[in-house]
């Protein structure tokens, strides 16, 4: 047991995110590459703007993404993919990003990624997504499964959104995690949004609190580009964290080896 009475997360859940940071750090580089990579921020140095079709945007994005995680010469094939939408009336339609923002497929021999292009308009959740899906990717070329997935297969999911926070992407995670906002295109209208990927908020922000820990980072930078309300919530995992130093020292406990 990691944790005093106060907590962030439920304690099980605290628990799985230690365990599945180590499972990371052993199986891509340690404490060493968490401290290399780059903490991706919303920002046009990271992302530069790029002219084009939509599709265009979506693939510079992609690349950048693919550099950013250390895997510029990792081949895959990036697809458009469209989102069904439940319509509410006539010309309402309520949309749900969750099913169908993104998906990983192989067959051994090749890698298609597929996304909604109309992810191209809210780049909080097209980075995530994509950042996510690459993620799967680096999990399929390991062998150990992600504490839990032998019991439960969705943890699969859960200790992917994880390593997009050891990538470096857990800010603009967070900041996508959850929206709602009113659209209107082609004489229809309605409302989009709902929670997007498989964390919550105080899921995303505590693993970029463990994300700062490991590196010995100022919270100050990560702040500036939070939405204000997780900024806030950053300072609580923070403060959770340095009352229960245990946390991060079963986090950088070490095992036999790193590899990547």
């Amino acid at each position: 047991m990691f944790f005093g009475k106060r907590k962030f997360l439920d304690p099980e859940v605290e628990e799985w995110h230690v365990e599945c940071w180590r499972f990371l750090l052993r199986n891509f580089g340690g404490v060493a590459r968490v401290k290399a990579a780059p903490l991706a921020l919303p920002t046009a140095s990271y992302f530069p703007q790029v002219p084009g079709a939509p599709h265009e945007r979506a693939e510079a994005v992609f690349l950048r993404i693919k550099e950013l995680m250390g895997m510029a010469e990792w081949p895959a094939q990036l697809v458009e993919r469209y989102a069904n939408n439940a319509q509410v009336a006539e010309f309402a339609m309520v949309r749900s990003e969750r099913p169908v923002a993104g998906t990983f497929q192989t067959d051994g021999r090749q890698v298609i990624i597929t996304y909604d292009p109309g992810l191209v308009a809210r780049p909080y959740n097209l980075i995530a997504m994509f950042a996510h899906e690459l993620a799967h990717y680096r999990l399929h070329t390991i062998e150990e499964l992600p504490p839990g997935a032998d019991v439960e297969p969705m943890i699969e999911e859960l200790a992917t959104e994880m390593a997009v926070a050891y990538f470096g992407f857990a800010l603009i995670a967070a900041n996508g995690a959850f929206s709602f906002e009113q659209f209107q295109d082609f004489g229809r209208q309605g409302w989009r949004g709902g929670p997007s990927g498989y964390f919550s908020e105080d899921g995303w922000v505590f693993a970029l609190a463990v994300f700062l820990g490991l590196r010995d980072e100022s919270p100050e930078t990560a702040k500036k580009h939070l939405k204000e309300h997780l900024a806030k919530r950053l300072d609580v995992a923070l403060k959770h964290l340095a009352q229960n130093p245990a946390i991060m020292e079963a986090v950088r406990a070490p095992d036999d080896h790193a590899r990547d």
